[in-house]
C-alpha cells in the first residue's frame, strides 16, 4: 500500500473532486440533512446548513493534512453534489481499507452508487497498491449490499449488532473484494 496523491476522478456521469465550501447548501439538501439518507448512517441528519457546512470545513482541513480521500460526487453535466465518498480506516500492514458513500434519494437506483465505486477502486487498486478492501453495511439496507455486489464484492459474514442508533442496535454484512478480484 502507498498513499497515492488525491485525484479527480471522471466516470460518464459523475465528477468525483474535492469538496468547496460552496458545496454546502447542495450536499444539505440533497444529503446531510435528508432522514432517508442518513436512516442507515450513525449520525443524525443535519437540522441546519451550518452542520453541513462545518463537515464540509473538516474535510476541507484533512485535505490540507493530505492523506484524505473524501469525494464529492458530482453530476457531471452541471458539478452539483449528490453525495459523498470516502476511503477510510487504512490497514497498512495489510494493505487493506475501507469505504463509506451517501447519495442524495432522488439519485438512489440510477448506477451512480456502482459508479463512484467502480472509479474509487480503480484508484485505491491501481494508484495505492490496495490489496483488498472491507466495508459493511446495515443489514437492512439492502440496497447497498446490492451495489457492493455490483463491484464485485463478495459476502463474507454478518455481524449480530455491531451497530447501535438511537438506543437500537443493527445488525452488518461485510463484503471483501481483493486486488486479484478487481484485476
Amino acid at each position: 500500500m502507498k498513499y497515492a496523491m488525491f485525484e479527480q476522478l471522471e466516470t460518464e456521469n459523475l465528477i468525483l473532486r474535492k469538496f468547496r465550501s460552496e458545496d454546502a447548501n447542495c450536499f444539505y439538501k440533497r444529503v446531510g440533512g435528508s432522514e432517508d439518507v442518513t436512516r442507515y448512517m450513525l449520525w443524525q441528519p443535519h437540522e441546519y446548513i451550518e452542520e453541513s457546512q462545518k463537515s464540509i470545513e473538516k474535510v476541507l482541513a484533512r485535505y490540507e493534512e493530505g492523506k484524505c480521500y473524501t469525494w464529492a460526487i458530482a453530476l457531471a453535466k452541471d458539478d452539483s453534489v449528490i453525495g459523498r465518498i470516502d476511503l477510510l480506516r487504512f490497514d497498512e500492514e495489510n494493505s487493506s481499507c475501507s469505504f463509506a458513500y451517501m447519495l442524495g434519494k432522488e439519485f438512489w437506483g440510477r448506477g451512480f452508487g456502482t459508479e463512484s465505486l467502480k472509479a474509487v477502486f480503480a484508484f485505491a487498486f491501481e494508484k495505492m497498491e490496495m490489496q483488498s478492501i472491507v466495508a459493511d453495511h446495515m443489514s437492512e439496507n439492502v440496497a447497498s449490499g446490492k451495489v457492493m455486489q455490483k463491484v464485485g464484492m463478495r459476502f463474507v459474514q454478518k455481524y449480530l449488532q455491531k451497530y447501535e442508533k438511537c438506543g437500537k442496535y443493527y445488525d452488518a454484512d461485510e463484503y471483501v473484494i481483493d486486488a486479484g478480484d478487481w484485476f
